[in-house]
């Protein structure tokens, strides 16, 4: 029987399996969630999933670089001008990359 500890530990694991997963997750929730890892082979079994998924994602990314001048030219069909750039082209607004992350 699961105790309710238990299972709001594993609840807490499932909110940050994915990060953990990718290896985006650091600090005390990194150390939380291994040392739950320890002993609960339900999460263990979760986080190998999402671990597997995340490594077969990563090879259906091209083996090389995009060619030149890519991402100039997706930002202009978006309407963007890079900040660094620090000019106005055709009087789009200029917007940074962060704003683009976001949009993305």
């Amino acid at each position: 029987m699961v105790s309710e500890l238990s299972e709001m530990e594993c609840a807490g694991s499932a909110d940050v399996s994915a990060e953990l997963a990718l290896g985006v997750l650091t600090g005390r929730e990194r150390a939380a969630a291994l040392e739950h890892l320890g002993y609960c082979a339900a999460c263990q079994e979760s986080v190998r999933r999402l671990t597997a998924t995340a490594e077969k994602l990563l090879e259906l990314l091209p083996d090389r670089e995009p060619p030149a001048g890519f991402e100039a030219r997706v930002m202009d069909r978006l309407g963007l001008v890079p900040v660094s750039c620090g000019c106005r082209s055709g009087g789009r607004r200029r917007r940074s990359r962060r704003w683009l992350g976001r949009r993305a």
